[in-house]
């Protein structure tokens, strides 16, 4: 999706994102949004119990 986009416009990454080092990823990736299911377990350094 980044390379379709080329930079037009921004890309969320939504869904399966459960940990700070998916979250981490993504953002290097080029995404400049993300959606999550529980943030406060990702900032805390975990790994989100929620299932998608």
């Amino acid at each position: 999706m980044l390379d379709a986009v080329g930079g037009r416009l921004g890309v969320k990454a939504s869904g399966g994102i459960r940990s700070w080092d998916d979250a981490v990823m993504y953002l290097d990736m080029g995404c400049r949004r993300l959606g999550v299911g529980d943030a406060a377990t990702i900032l805390d350094g975990g790994a989100s119990r929620e299932g998608y």
